[in-house]
């Protein structure tokens, strides 16, 4: 310890620890002296005895110093002190790295917080660690939730988890805005450790008998944006679901669930039945409905894979009296530390963006990198005199890397304030851009930097310097002592050849970055401007509470705005239709989804019946085993006509009827008539428009409810949405407009281009600085060859002709690396999204032009400099 604090010294207190070490060996050296002249030597002979004695005082400073062991320190400071004095010389130099440097950082570290917050950052729960979601599957592979009795029967009798809780999400409207809802068991707030901001939070008292605990809390987000921060909340009513409850309290700030939607409230499980359809299963009932989804407590010491043992077990026992396909077949673990589970599948999905936005700090490096080159050839002069008097090639190396990570570092710091930039301003436009009725189930997670931020900031900053000062560093120390001091540079030392290949890297990384945003636009605009097959302009889709119904088609028969109300099991444009294997008396065959809808859908999105005839109100009424079917559906099953009053069969396919909500109970139907094809996803193919409409009613619960409203669609929104809240409260879960359904759909595709232009904007710029320094250095290299020639009577236009081309050979090599590369991700995008054109030939063909050309345009200034060149001045300087 003693040491240790000796080595502080020497660093912090260096004048003073040199001058006592002189006045030590000088004390040492006088009483040498004085040994010797008591020896019999004559004072100076003594004195000079003693001096060979100690050795030269340089050496034996040196030597002092080396016991120290502070000496690499102490070389860091020189050189970070030398570092500084050349970027006051060269300051134009120092804020332009920094900057370019900053602008890659600043985008990664955005990227980073995102991922941070949803991916890294621990829920604000007690041991968010040992918290595992529970699942398990059949036969399809498909997940299934729990029922009450199972969910009470694992608590008893598991051993590998401390506790569970059962919880069940609902959606509704409060103060007329969407909201979600937890209903969750009494041990909840407890099992997770989380408090009250004001009052309390659920007890098991709460949820002890079913039918009764009608109180609620509210999420501290809840409280502040839908209740304005009231701080006389607690005990006041709210509704959900047209249920009464009593706010008990609201949950401690930061904490939002364990779901990757946050709640905005929570009840418990016993009041399911007041907020449920009046027709549904009783979850406390004999039907036992399996509708749960559980969340276990890890015991200490207990790893996951006991606990995925000893729950298999338990699941296998699950099988008896079930369907072969429904029949359990393994149990399933998923930790819930954090907001977003990174799966292997999650993970795949992410490359893309996360390669996109690197490869921006990439070319950021390679940008900077081409500058320190050419500082670094400008100063060979200098590094050659160092060299010839003994300085170590490791050692510059070393001074020059202690430079390129002191520009990194401020670089850091301003990537920091464009992250937030870039954050702040990301979800500002993503506000002002979503469709407005999608804006209320937006949940952003609290972006704030944290410790993982700053190291990520600081890790990369580091790393950057090293990437882009390495090769200079390298490259700039390779040449002999003779030719570096006279600043020449043999045949092996090419530093022109490595500028080159960085600005085809940045080109080749614009190139590709342009032409994928070229294809995502294209393939938005595609599906935006694509006939979905039947009407949305004034149509608007409300889905309501079941025990409700009856009074809210009553007053929606009523409203003068509405001019036809039309019910529909499920949304035709969520791509979520159910399917079933359906054949006819011929022998063909062929899978389809169905739906079961009103007779007044086909007015009300003006879908024609080509064929045949509607539903009557009685099929509807009575459920009747009667059918109309899509065109398509008609061909594939009747290629030769004759499908009205043609019979066929159904099989339900077992991976989809467990999630809908009307499975399919018709084993044999008769076709009435055939509507026309429409598009039910994202994708243009046969097999999305095979599709059966099945008869049913409005007065159905369990049905969405689709209207046409006369006038502006946007305006009777809100109007119904008013008189629905106060003449039916709790009637209305949600209340969407189907064109903004639509453009919803679109959206993320629009992000996505959005995305990848700004990346691609930045590759372009980075892409024409350093194309524009590499031909600038290239033309002040050979400024004397130009004098020559237009001396010789080269005309100015040649030398001009003569820059561009080597910027155009540059350029067409970048951009067809590019283009391979934005083919190869174009081909990956495809197979992960739809209505992508792996080779659009516009995108490609565009962005390429648009590479070549800002690459001539960013020469074109050097290459005009040059021509205008005074060959005797350059010939007489020479």
């Amino acid at each position: 310890m003693r040491d240790f604090w000796l080595r502080i010294r020497a660093l912090l207190f260096r004048a003073r620890v040199d001058s006592d070490l002189n006045d030590e060996l000088a004390f040492h050296i006088e009483m040498q002296t004085r040994k010797n002249v008591r020896a019999g030597m004559p004072l100076d002979e003594a004195r000079r005895e003693a001096a060979l004695q100690f050795g030269s005082g340089v050496s034996a400073k040196e030597a002092c110093r080396d016991e120290r062991r502070v000496s690499l320190i102490e070389t860091l400071f020189r050189d970070i002190r030398y570092a500084f004095r050349g970027f006051r010389r060269a300051p134009l130099f120092a804020l332009t790295v920094i900057a370019t440097i900053g602008l890659g950082l600043g985008v990664n570290t955005a990227v980073f917080t995102i991922f941070n917050a949803y991916v890294l950052r621990p829920l604000a729960v007690h041991d968010p660690g040992s918290l595992y979601q529970l699942n398990w599957l059949n036969r399809a592979r498909r997940g299934h939730s729990f029922s009450w009795r199972q969910y009470q029967d694992l608590r008893a009798r598991n051993s590998a988890f401390s506790d569970l809780y059962a919880a069940r999400t609902v959606q509704s409207r409060i103060n007329g805005r969407a909201a979600f809802a937890e209903l969750v068991s009494g041990n909840y707030f407890d099992m997770l450790g989380v408090g009250s901001a004001l009052g309390r939070t659920l007890t098991s008292e709460d949820a002890s008998i079913p039918g009764r605990g009608a109180v609620a809390v509210l999420s501290y987000r809840a409280w502040r944006t839908i209740f304005g921060s009231d701080p006389m909340i607690v005990g006041k009513k709210v509704l959900l679901r047209g249920a009464p409850l009593e706010i008990v309290g609201v949950a401690r700030e930061g904490f939002e669930g364990l779901n990757e939607v946050p709640q905005d409230l929570w009840a418990p499980l016993t009041i399911s039945g007041q907020v449920e359809a009046t027709d549904a299963p009783d979850l406390f009932g004999e039907s036992a409905p399996e509708r749960l989804s559980l969340f276990g407590r890890l015991r200490p010491r207990v790893s996951e894979s006991q606990a995925l043992a000893n729950l298999n077990i338990w699941v296998k026992q699950l099988g008896a009296n079930r369907p072969q396909t429904d029949e359990p077949v393994g149990a399933v673990l998923y930790s819930r530390a954090t907001n977003v589970r990174m799966s292997p599948e999650a993970f795949m999905v992410l490359l893309p963006i996360l390669a996109a936005f690197a490869l921006i700090l990439l070319t950021a490096c390679a940008n900077v990198a081409n500058m320190m080159l050419a500082r670094a050839m400008a100063r060979q002069r200098e590094i050659g005199i160092r060299l010839s008097l003994g300085a170590a090639r490791g050692r510059l190396i070393r001074q020059l890397l202690t430079e390129s990570v002191l520009l990194a570092l401020p670089g850091a710091l301003l990537g920091f304030l464009i992250s937030q930039s870039v954050l702040d301003g990301g979800i500002r436009v993503m506000y002002a851009t979503l469709p407005q009725e999608f804006t209320d189930f937006i949940r952003v997670a609290p972006l704030t930097p944290d410790f993982r931020v700053f190291t990520f900031m600081i890790a990369a900053a580091a790393a950057s310097g090293l990437i882009f000062g390495l090769v200079p560093a390298l490259q700039a120390t390779r040449a002999s002592v003779v030719q570096a001091s006279r600043g020449d540079f043999g045949n092996e030392l090419r530093p022109q050849r490595i500028r080159n290949a960085l600005v085809i890297v940045q080109i080749t990384v614009c190139a590709m970055l342009l032409i994928c945003s070229g294809v995502l636009l294209r393939g938005a605009n595609r599906i935006h401007n694509r006939d979905i097959g039947f009407r949305t302009h004034d149509v608007i889709w409300i889905e309501g509470t079941g025990k409700y119904r009856a009074p809210l088609v009553t007053r929606l028969g009523a409203e003068p705005l509405v001019q036809t109300v039309a019910a529909s099991a499920t949304v035709l444009l969520d791509s979520g239709l159910p399917s079933a294997h359906v054949s006819s008396g011929d022998g063909k065959f062929a899978d389809a989804s169905y739906n079961y809808v009103s007779r007044e859908l086909f007015t009300v999105l003006d879908l024609p019946i080509l064929r045949g005839r509607n539903f009557t109100v009685e099929e509807a009424e009575e459920n009747a085993p009667v059918a109309i079917v899509s065109e398509m559906l008609a061909r594939r099953l009747w290629p030769e006509g004759g499908e009205i009053g043609g019979s066929i069969t159904l099989k339900t396919d077992a991976r989809s009827h467990l999630s809908v909500s009307r499975p399919l109970k018709q084993s044999a139907v008769r076709v009435i008539g055939v509507a026309r094809d429409i598009n039910t996803g994202l994708v243009e193919d046969e097999n999305s428009r095979l599709l059966l409409y099945f008869p049913t009613d409005s007065r159905v619960a369990g049905n969405a409810l689709v209207l046409r409203v006369r006038g502006d669609p946007a305006a009777a929104r809100q109007v119904l949405d008013r008189d629905l809240s106060a003449a039916v409260p709790g009637a209305v879960d949600s209340i969407h407009l189907m064109d903004q359904f639509v453009a919803g759909r679109v959206y993320p595709f629009r992000v996505a281009y959005w995305i990848s232009a700004v990346l691609g904007g930045l590759a372009l710029l980075l892409a024409i600085s350093g194309t524009y320094g590499v031909i600038s250095y290239v033309v002040a290299q050979r400024i004397r060859e130009f004098g020559v020639r237009m001396a010789l009577g080269a005309a100015p236009l040649s030398v001009i002709k003569l820059v561009l081309r080597q910027s155009l050979r540059l350029a067409i090599t970048g951009a067809l690396c590019g283009a391979a590369l934005a083919f190869a991700c174009s081909r990956l995008l495809a197979s992960r999204l739809v209505m992508l054109d792996a080779f659009d030939r516009f995108a490609f063909a565009g962005s390429i032009l648009i590479v070549i050309a800002s690459c001539l345009a960013a020469a074109f200034i050097p290459s005009w400099r040059a021509s205008r060149i005074d060959p005797m001045s350059t010939l007489r300087h020479d």
